[in-house]
């Protein structure tokens, strides 16, 4: 009999908390094989499995066991190399997850005892007919940051400077290697604005691209810009003549107000950055309009008279392709 524990969840991006996850799931279940089981979704968060993968290498996954799945809580891609009728299967998750689905116990509705039941390390059942959930403690990280949402919030309002000491924080690898630290800091840059990147480059507004031919389709996280969703964080910019608009929902955390800046300071600074040309940045979410006529820092946008339309209270809940041999 072996045992399989897998370590599942989105990884956006994978980061130091899950590096640290991985190895106590490996320290906890001595002699087990640990994977990691990650999706390429990207319908909600930014980054895709390849970038995943090459932060996970980085804070110290063992090669081969990062794995790309399509549903992490069955992560089939991994257990179709094991024995469903001898082998035992715990998925490892952390104690800040211990409220999210699925949750281990319970019965069917045939009063059968649930597939996912709590680990308890005793009479244990091959995963033909149950798998297991065990709770690992969660590890602070940074500056006090427990979750990959934390880091995506903060990271558009990070400097070039700020972004490295994160990145070192993140992954303790590339304290003593700036060059390394430098191809990561690019790495979450990709990860954190691919969305945009390749909708802009295949409407032509990225440098050397070309010039967007009249009557394009907008194709992609752009759409018609008539009257946006209020539950959707929406962006309407105008690009070098033309209105644009681009979802940036599930990117930032906080309320409305927070969301609003934190996308305004993103936007700007992926296009300044990139040399594009525009102006008239509008952003719209739940019922809130942050609307500036000028470019610039949040700061200075603010001065010249961007202005926050009245917020109703909601429910919110919250590239660089290699990394350098070491």
């Amino acid at each position: 009999m072996s045992t399989l524990v897998v370590v599942p969840g989105g990884f956006h991006p994978f980061h130091a908390g899950h590096a640290s996850l991985y190895q106590s799931a490996v320290k906890t279940f001595p002699g087990a094989d640990v994977y990691v089981a990650a999706t390429n979704d990207q319908s909600e968060r930014p980054f895709p499995f390849k970038i995943k993968e090459k932060l996970a290498k980085l804070a110290g996954v063992a090669p081969g066991h990062f794995v790309q799945v399509k549903s992490p809580f069955q992560a089939k891609e991994i257990t179709q190399n094991y024995d469903p009728e001898n082998d035992v299967l715990i998925f490892v998750r952390s104690e800040k997850d211990r409220t999210e689905q699925p949750k281990p116990g319970g019965t069917k509705k045939d009063g059968s005892p649930a597939y996912f039941q709590p680990y308890t390390g005793k009479d244990l059942q091959p995963f033909s007919k149950h798998a297991y959930i065990e709770y690992l403690p969660t590890v602070e990280f940074g500056p006090g940051i427990t979750s990959a949402s934390e880091i995506r919030a903060m990271w558009p309002k990070l400097n070039d400077k700020r972004k490295t000491a994160m990145v070192m924080s993140l992954y303790p690898e590339t304290q003593k290697n700036p060059k390394l630290a430098a191809t990561v800091v690019k790495l979450l840059d990709a990860g954190m604005g691919v969305e945009l990147e390749e909708d802009l480059s295949r409407r032509g507004f990225l440098r050397g691209a070309g010039a967007m031919a009249a009557g394009a389709s907008l194709g992609g996280i752009a759409k018609a810009a008539d009257s946006p969703d209020p539950n959707r964080l929406i962006a309407i910019v105008n690009i070098e003549g033309e209105s644009k608009e681009f979802d940036l929902t599930g990117k930032f955390k906080g309320d409305v107000k927070s969301q609003l800046r934190q996308a305004d300071e993103f936007l700007t600074n992926f296009l300044e950055k990139r040399d594009i040309n525009f102006s008239n940045l509008e952003l719209h979410y739940q019922g809130a309009v942050l609307r500036t006529q000028n470019t610039g820092s949040v700061n200075e946008k603010m001065k010249m008279g961007a202005t926050i339309e009245p917020i109703e209270e909601s429910n919110i809940s919250e590239s660089q392709d290699y990394l350098e041999e070491k």
